[in-house]
């Protein structure tokens, strides 16, 4: 399975994966980055970064800097996207940037305990609208082939019994094609809200009708000092009883 990938002239676009020297899907990624470079041109650019370094925060991707993420592209598709990951890979999108993506899913939610594979389609639905990101939609979802299920045992999760492995995920491991966007604003961007004064009267007939409104009344403390002002004595204020 393989994503639909056209880009335009001058785009900033980055490649997510997992690669090493002795991954079965480096030649894979570098046939799709030089792919990429091409649709691109001088202008744009294609950059790589491993998903490790993003999980375990050893690097920071700059934020609103690219207008497309690809993510998880080649066979085997090993990596489970983190909802840490996927926050990242939002912040590094432009408004209105897009993912493209490959993530491995159950067919249900019964796991299978010899598999890091904990996510159903439906899950991971959730877990990318948790991130942030909007309009997902998950374009195809097949079942991965016993060949790539055995790669999956033996070389990338080191599992003791991969043909146990096989025989019960056969079927029940799909591979699912996702696409998403960010909001078209950056996350924390403000926005001025405006409590400006009321609208002045639009004619003279409204001028009219606020003139003739009689004015709300108010009380008022008059605080001013006033010295020629006669202080009564307090005891004049008292009753002939109180003075007993």
């Amino acid at each position: 399975m393989t994503l639909a990938l056209n880009f335009e002239l001058g785009q900033a676009v980055l490649l997510v994966s997992r690669a090493s020297a002795e991954a079965q899907n480096l030649d894979a990624l570098q046939q799709l980055r030089e792919t990429l470079a091409v649709q691109v041109g001088s202008s744009g650019k294609v950059d790589f970064e491993q998903v490790d370094r993003i999980e375990s925060g050893a690097v920071s991707l700059a934020s609103a800097h690219y207008d497309y993420v690809v993510a998880n592209p080649a066979e085997p598709w090993a990596v489970e996207h983190s909802g840490r990951v996927l926050a990242s890979l939002l912040l590094a999108l432009k408004p209105s940037g897009s993912l493209a993506m490959h993530e491995l899913v159950l067919d249900s939610t019964d796991s299978i305990t010899e598999s890091p594979i904990t996510r159903t389609k439906d899950d991971l639905a959730q877990q990318l609208r948790f991130a942030g990101f909007v309009d997902s939609q998950i374009t195809s979802c097949e079942p991965v082939s016993e060949s790539t299920l055995r790669v999956l045992g033996e070389s990338c999760w080191n599992l003791s019994d991969a043909s146990a492995f096989v025989a019960r995920a056969n079927g029940h491991i799909l591979v699912a094609a996702v696409t998403a966007k960010k909001p078209a604003y950056n996350v924390g961007a403000a926005a001025a809200l405006s409590f400006g004064k009321k609208a002045k009267a639009k004619n003279t007939n409204d001028a009219h009708v606020a003139a003739s409104q009689p004015a709300q009344k108010v009380w008022m403390i008059n605080v001013e000092s006033d010295d020629d002002a006669e202080i009564e004595d307090q005891d004049d204020l008292l009753e002939a009883e109180d003075l007993a």
